[in-house]
């Protein structure tokens, strides 16, 4: 039993697959909605608020130089106007993943705090690619996402259950030659990269550079609020 619960608990502090953020959000603060702050070509800043209006996770999504196909474009489109990036993805019929590759604890502006209405100086930050695929078809990258959790909703602490869900980027993966559909594969097996071997490692220590860069750029964003 206590084995069961500690499973159940892993798979709901960060779902990785099939299951949408706005569902574990959902599920323990009732009707979330999506308020756009910014979405251009660039990058998606928005505040998924409960229904108190208090924000439980920004989010800032950072966009590739071009979508993959029309149909991205079109769902971006109904993202851009004020849907949740997962539901949009899951009502065109995609089933979605996140290849997660830093969890770290970031300190908060002031206006993060007052939307999270928290006291804490910290939040917990998860750095992940969103990854999508119809059946049968090719897995796609939407773009790369951040999302700070209010302090009520995650506390602001790595733990262990944390460093499990650790990847390294797609980028650094394919320099050592794994592709998007061996790491969706691995995504939905919960990160069993036993198979790579040394080019897990590899590609993960390629990808702690990647992580420093986003961190710096997810700091300027945050200072250009108010």
């Amino acid at each position: 039993m206590v084995e069961f619960l500690y499973k159940l608990e892993y798979m709901q502090h960060f779902p990785l697959k099939e299951k949408l953020h706005t569902d574990v959000l959902e599920g323990k603060y009732g009707p979330i909605e999506a308020q756009v702050l910014r979405h251009d070509k660039r990058v998606r800043m928005v505040h998924l608020i409960d229904k108190k209006g208090v924000s439980r996770t920004f989010a800032l999504t950072f966009f590739p130089e071009k979508f993959a196909s029309k149909e991205i474009e079109l769902i971006n489109l109904t993202i851009r106007n004020g849907q949740p990036i997962g539901k949009a993805f899951r009502e065109y019929g995609y089933i979605v993943r996140k290849n997660v590759y830093e969890v770290y604890v970031i300190e908060l502006p002031d206006w993060l705090k007052k939307a999270f209405k928290t006291k804490s100086n910290y939040a917990k930050a998860r750095i992940s690619e969103f990854y999508a695929k119809k059946k049968g078809g090719k897995p796609t990258i939407y773009g790369t996402v951040v999302e700070i959790y209010s302090p009520d909703f995650r506390a602001p602490m790595v733990n262990k259950h944390d460093i499990a869900q650790f990847s390294a980027s797609t980028k650094s993966f394919k320099k050592f030659g794994v592709g998007m559909f061996e790491i969706w594969r691995m995504i939905g097996q919960e990160n069993n990269y036993q198979g790579l071997g040394k080019k897990y490692d590899e590609a993960r220590n390629d990808t702690i550079k990647l992580v420093f860069e986003f961190k710096k750029r997810i700091q300027r964003y945050l200072k250009s609020q108010k």
